[in-house]
């Protein structure tokens, strides 16, 4: 019996780095999925501060469509996406860069500024070179309150 036990002790050396060797793999993928989440959640959050952020800067008297664009863009950049990065946003109703989006609109129009980005992984190891980069979209409303 003693004798038994001794030869299957010998026989499960090695086992512990079989099950590492089956195991590390999966959590690298893990690993990789959380980082890669990370800085797409980092960017789409930064796009959404970014519209917000230039809809209200956009409904005070005074700023021209070229003005909100600029502030919506400095108002996105974050971790993972640069200012040269950052998508130039749409405001409407901007008929011209030169026009003020509340001049003239009635009370209670809305400026909405939108911006559109393919965020690329961060880590483009297996699987995530297989999965199509997401679509971020952010997006800012605020309602004239004057003429």
């Amino acid at each position: 019996m003693r004798e038994l036990m001794r030869r299957r002790g010998r026989n499960e050396r090695g086992a512990a780095a079989v099950e590492f060797a089956l195991v590390v793999p999966v959590l690298l993928v893990i690993v990789i999925g959380i980082f890669n989440f990370g800085f797409v959640l980092a960017q789409q959050i930064s796009l959404n501060n970014g519209a917000r952020q230039a809809a209200r800067y956009a409904v005070v008297d005074g700023p021209t469509c070229a003005d909100v664009v600029t502030e919506a863009r400095n108002g996105a950049e974050t971790i993972g996406m640069s200012a040269s990065q950052v998508p130039t946003p749409t405001v409407t109703p901007c008929s011209s860069s030169t026009a003020k989006p509340c001049a003239g609109a009635a009370v209670g129009t809305n400026i909405t500024v939108t911006m559109v980005r393919s965020a690329p992984w961060t880590v483009t190891l297996f699987p995530f070179n297989l999965i199509p980069t997401p679509t971020l979209t952010g997006k800012g409303v605020m309602r004239c309150e004057f003429k």
